[in-house]
């Protein structure tokens, strides 16, 4: 399966859908992603495609820890 390579912003999510630490910019750097998007690789983490959205209205769930993140290409 070919994965490709984007610039992303990862942020962890609250309860709420609010960003974890909202003093702390987003993580930025590379992440590899699946030809369909189901699956990202960043920072030694694997997250998965939440379909719709999750709870906290995050768009990817993180296989180690089980948390919502947004993540987004620029």
């Amino acid at each position: 399966m070919a994965k490709r390579q984007y610039k992303i912003f990862v942020n962890q999510l609250t309860e709420n859908g609010a960003f974890k630490y909202p003093w702390v910019k987003q993580e930025l750097g590379e992440g590899e992603f699946t030809s369909s998007f189901h699956t990202c690789y960043f920072n030694e983490k694997t997250f998965v495609k939440i379909k719709g959205s999750g709870p906290k209205r995050g768009n990817y769930r993180c296989e180690e820890n089980g948390e919502e993140y947004r993540i987004s290409k620029y």
